[in-house]
């Protein structure tokens, strides 16, 4: 008999749970994963960007854009086939943990001296954000959604 406990960290490792990105986002420490990983080094990237001219930024794009990839791939090859019929999604996890990076970086560093009306958009929309890709996960595990096939992009 599988603990519902067990079934949840063994998923957990698969996808990680929304709270566990948000706290690699911040640079917090986690466990070991490669999504936890790239989703850190994307919250990097994008404090780095808030302070890098325009014309500098082509390596900073390229490195997103693996680090995107890097994540869609480990979903591709972590998560089960989806089933006949499946819901399309628009967005790959990658898109989705690069935005959920680029929001935490924002809510966190510029915003963080902000007004609290401004501060507290910004959680709203981080909130939302996370609560759209947990829906992707949570999606995926049961393989009741589909992702795009490559990254619009990227």
């Amino acid at each position: 008999m599988t603990y519902p406990e067990t079934t949840h960290r063994a998923n957990d490792r698969i996808l990680p749970r929304k709270e566990l990105l948000l706290l690699a986002c911040r640079g917090l420490p986690h466990d070991d994963h490669p999504m936890l990983e790239a989703a850190g080094e994307l919250a990097q990237l994008h404090e780095i960007r808030e302070r890098t001219p325009a014309g500098q930024m082509d390596k900073l794009e390229r490195r997103r854009g693996q680090l995107i990839r890097s994540i869609d791939l480990w979903v591709t090859v972590a998560t089960p086939a989806p089933v006949y019929g499946a819901r399309a999604h628009t967005e790959t996890v990658g898109q989705l943990v690069d935005r959920l990076a680029r929001l935490t970086a924002q809510a966190f560093i510029p915003l963080a001296c902000a007004p609290d009306p401004v501060f507290y958009d910004a959680w709203v929309c981080l909130a939302e954000q996370a609560d759209a890709y947990q829906d992707l996960v949570d999606d995926l595990r049961c393989g009741a959604r589909k992702l795009p096939v490559r990254s619009r992009h990227w």
